[in-house]
């Protein structure tokens, strides 16, 4: 089957790109003649880059290089990541696939602040004719898509796809050098109006009051850095439990492979989920995110800062059979189970 996946490019600044890719990768394991279209990404400034073809993407086992628009002629299945100009698509009547990378709130959120419209945006999608199929990786969002999706065309995958041959417990490990610390714990969520850093960082700030030894690293802040962040940090820093801090950092693998716990306030899975999952990395997320490791109440700190404590005593006791649990996980997350149930919905909707 040739499946055409429109997306934008942008390796290692894009989460919407980086699932992409690994849907590209997992069909391209699978037997399937498939290609990637680049839409143009949205830099952190606004600007949209312009659409391109023939570039690479030499991560991992597979390389990716971006096709044409033409491309779309001869597909059997277009699977849509964002919007895709009309003028590339009007000229075939291939079925298309519309993949929600968004969380119903945020889509909600943008729209209901007059930021763009979006939620409605989606149900109006679902109702094209041509959209067959209107795909989520989260069974926590079926009930809202509920509302305003089709019900014969929303489509639940249970958990996004993570290429095993980038994300796995071996590999290059990143070297936190003088940063380091006796137990390492690392946050990397983008902020996100509707979920972010804020509230679990207090939780590792008052976890550091209690154990020593820890050093927080923390990752996506902004830059440069408002005041209101170095508050926080400088909170850290007097208990030396502030580690390395970055604006944005390529092969976050190398830094799950180096430390010891990732703290995410997500309650799904979302690739700051399942990336340190996949490379062996126990996670403590928020309540509802059954994939974590350790749930809690990621609005409490004091409920954050004892799940902390719980998960650094547990690695104490056995660091192996925290492990085992944590791959057992991640093996949820294979291009090849993904592949199982994906190839039934390219069925369907031909």
């Amino acid at each position: 089957m040739k499946i055409v996946h429109f997306a934008p490019f942008a390796p290692n600044a894009s989460g919407m790109y980086e699932a992409a890719r690994d849907m590209v990768v997992a069909d391209y394991k699978a037997g399937h003649d498939v290609l990637l279209v680049d839409v143009g990404s949205i830099a952190e400034n606004g600007n949209k880059s312009e659409a391109k073809a023939g570039q690479e993407d030499l991560r991992g086992d597979t390389t990716i290089v971006t096709a044409t628009p033409n491309a779309a002629l001869s597909a059997d299945v277009l699977v849509f990541h964002t919007g895709v100009p009309d003028n590339w698509v009007v000229k075939t009547q291939a079925p298309i696939i519309f993949v929600m990378h968004g969380r119903p709130t945020a889509c909600f959120y943008t729209e209901h602040t007059g930021k763009k419209v979006s939620f409605s945006l989606i149900n109006e999608i679902g109702q094209w004719p041509r959209v067959k199929a209107m795909v989520t990786f989260w069974p926590y969002h079926l009930n809202f898509w509920k509302s305003v999706i089709p019900k014969n065309k929303l489509t639940c995958l249970n958990a996004p796809p993570i290429d095993e041959a980038r994300f796995s417990s071996k590999g290059m490990v990143y070297d936190l050098g003088g940063k380091s610390g006796k137990y390492n714990i690392v946050l990397a969520d983008q902020w996100r109006d509707d979920v972010n850093m804020y509230e679990i960082l207090n939780g590792a700030i008052l976890a550091s009051e209690r154990i020593k030894g820890l050093k927080f690293h923390i990752f996506t802040l902004p830059n440069p850095l408002p005041r209101c962040w170095e508050l926080l940090t400088d909170r850290l820093k007097e208990r030396d439990a502030l580690g390395v801090m970055w604006h944005r950092r390529t092969n976050m693998e190398e830094v799950y492979r180096a430390v010891d716990l990732v703290l995410s306030p997500q309650r799904i899975a979302t690739r700051s989920v399942a990336e340190p999952l996949s490379c062996g990395t126990p996670v403590i997320a928020a309540n509802g995110c059954d994939f974590a490791t350790y749930q809690t109440d990621t609005s409490d700190p004091e409920q954050v800062a004892k799940t902390i404590e719980t998960a650094i005593n547990n690695l104490k006791a056995d660091s192996h059979a925290v492990k085992d649990k944590v791959t057992s996980v991640a093996s949820e997350f294979s291009l090849s189970k993904y592949s199982s149930y994906m190839n039934k919905v390219y069925e369907y909707v031909v």
